[in-house]
């Protein structure tokens, strides 16, 4: 990301050839894996840096969060979209919330997939009961593999369901068993770490270090010279993965027991 302050924004002004923009806004869709994060907003395009055609043009936005960018290419905007002001409104608290709790771009990404599901699951007149309703959210549904959120996005779920509500109440059971389900969340301890979130880490490190000694991105091959290392660490993938298995297994028997 090209991140910038007020204090940038303004010597660009004065020193390229720039073009200010009044009340323009745009649809802001990429695929470069820092931004996603900012799929679906509708944002302020403050002005443009002129290059040397059309395609080469450098946008400067301001984002729902007001974290201001520059170097946003045309093809990531889309000026002529449609959008109703409930979408809008929606998608401008979920990145402020987003920003509020300091999200990484992984962790971000799974919110907007919470967040498009919750407004499926909201339009088919689904109630949200127990905590495992909000915590299935945050997996899309042809995934083989169950996202298991953490406390920090599992707040920033239970915030946005509270923020939003005005656009989907009245709906049947939200007094009566979703807010009691999103006090819990608010209320749990960030600091607190389940067994599951703990074996993630620790699959997550090994991951790395078995990318660390491939000889390429296909991870099938070890490098040379680390031909040892590479075996260990594929052992030890395995192993965490049947621990993180059977760790599901026990929550999902734990949470049918409590139903």
């Amino acid at each position: 990301m090209n991140l910038i302050n007020e204090d940038e924004l303004k010597i660009i002004e004065d020193s390229y050839d720039y073009t200010k923009f009044k009340d323009k806004t745009a649809l802001f869709e990429t695929k470069i894996a820092n931004d996603m994060r900012h799929n679906g907003e509708i944002i302020e395009v403050l002005g443009v840096i002129k290059g040397r055609d059309p395609e080469h043009d450098s946008y400067i936005v301001r984002f729902n969060d007001g974290t201001i960018e520059k170097n946003v290419m045309n093809c990531e905007l889309t000026f002529d979209y449609h959008r109703d002001k409930a979408s809008i409104e929606t998608r401008k608290k979920l990145s402020q919330i987003m920003k509020l709790y300091e999200l990484s771009d992984k962790e971000a990404e799974e919110l907007l997939i919470a967040s498009y599901n919750y407004d499926y699951e909201m339009n088919e007149g689904v109630v949200l009961t127990n905590l495992e309703s909000i915590e299935r959210l945050f997996t899309e549904e042809d995934s083989e593999e169950r996202i298991n959120p953490s406390i920090k996005q599992l707040k920033a779920m239970a915030m946005y369901i509270r923020e939003t509500k005005e656009y989907y109440v009245p709906f049947f059971g939200y007094e009566e068993y979703t807010e009691k389900v999103i006090d819990l969340i608010l209320n749990k301890d960030e600091t607190e770490i389940t067994k599951l979130e703990f074996l993630n880490e620790i699959k997550d490190m090994i991951s790395h270090n078995i990318m660390c000694y491939s000889s390429n991105y296909s991870l099938e091959q070890p490098k040379q010279g680390y031909e040892k290392e590479f075996i260990v660490e594929n052992k030890k993938l395995m192993l965490v993965e049947q621990m993180i298995k059977e760790e599901k297994q026990k929550e999902k028997k734990k949470n049918k027991e409590a139903r």
